[in-house]
């Protein structure tokens, strides 16, 4: 038996955020509670076994992490990640769930290749999911299956990686989706905006020669999807956020009833240009 003592106890299910000891037997947690060291003597007294006490002073323990966006590289381009050694790296920074994106090489748009990231997946020791593009090959101009693509093991739908351009197609893919309960993810960049991707316009561009991409190319769209997401009850994601406008428009949309959803990385939120 075992009891983390004084730890930090992070659980959005109770809302909890407080010091609190952990008992724990054959593997399982069996009572939290605070100054659990008598109780925790008497019930190891009472089941014959030895009572391991770990002062937990500084340390956090929480439910499993969940990570909606990770590259996993596999198939393709398996020399950066696959699906193995990325479930290791989830693993070892507290990560049981993952949601894999489909810009794979080839991208993940048909039933044999999700079924094949998610057998590899069951073989890694946590819960590796997969996405399904949106468009088939991401080329933006006809949906994948959508409904072959969940009954398959999608769990979410997205291009990212690459823009959808088509406001008809991305109408069709939210009606869809709305009927198949799933998730659109979509990577908010309008090229006509942007003239070398992977820096912003700013003076940092411009020091460096470079006229870079405006904000207005992630604004736009972002404006774009919210409105369709209103119109047609979709759940959407925008992805990797950056722009204060954006925000912004991701908090009225929530505000009136709009099923959006926004992430960032830590580079976009820590870091200026």
């Amino acid at each position: 038996m075992i009891m983390l003592q004084g730890v930090r106890l992070l659980d959005p299910q109770s809302r909890t955020d407080d010091i609190r000891d952990i008992l724990l037997a054959e593997g399982k947690i069996i009572r939290v509670g605070e100054a659990l060291w008598l109780d925790a003597s008497l019930i190891a007294r009472a089941k014959g076994e030895v009572l391991e006490v770990f002062d937990c002073a500084g340390l956090c323990a929480a439910p499993g992490f969940v990570d909606g966006h990770v590259h996993f590289r596999d198939p393709g381009q398996t020399h950066k990640e696959d699906i193995l050694s990325g479930a290791r790296a989830a693993a070892a920074g507290g990560f049981t769930s993952v949601v894999c994106m489909a810009n794979t090489t080839p991208p993940i748009d048909s039933e044999a290749r999700i079924v094949e990231n998610i057998r590899k997946g069951r073989t890694t020791g946590i819960r590796v999911y997969s996405a399904s593009t949106i468009s088939q090959g991401m080329q933006g101009e006809a949906l994948v299956d959508m409904k072959l693509m969940k009954e398959s093991g999608a769990v979410a739908f997205t291009d990212d990686g690459r823009p959808l351009n088509n406001e008809a197609l991305i109408r069709e893919a939210m009606q869809k989706a709305r009927r198949l309960k799933l998730p659109l993810s979509f990577h908010e960049e309008d090229p006509r905006f942007v003239k070398e991707p992977g820096v912003n316009s700013g003076p940092a561009a411009e020091r460096l020669g470079l006229t870079g991409a405006d904000r207005q190319a992630e604004i736009v769209m972002v404006e774009r999807d919210c409105h369709l997401a209103r119109e047609t009850g979709a759940a959407i994601v925008i992805q990797h956020i950056s722009a204060k406008e954006s925000v912004e428009l991701v908090r009225r949309a929530k505000q009136s009833g709009v099923r959006v959803y926004a992430e960032a990385t830590p580079h976009h939120f820590s870091l200026t240009d």
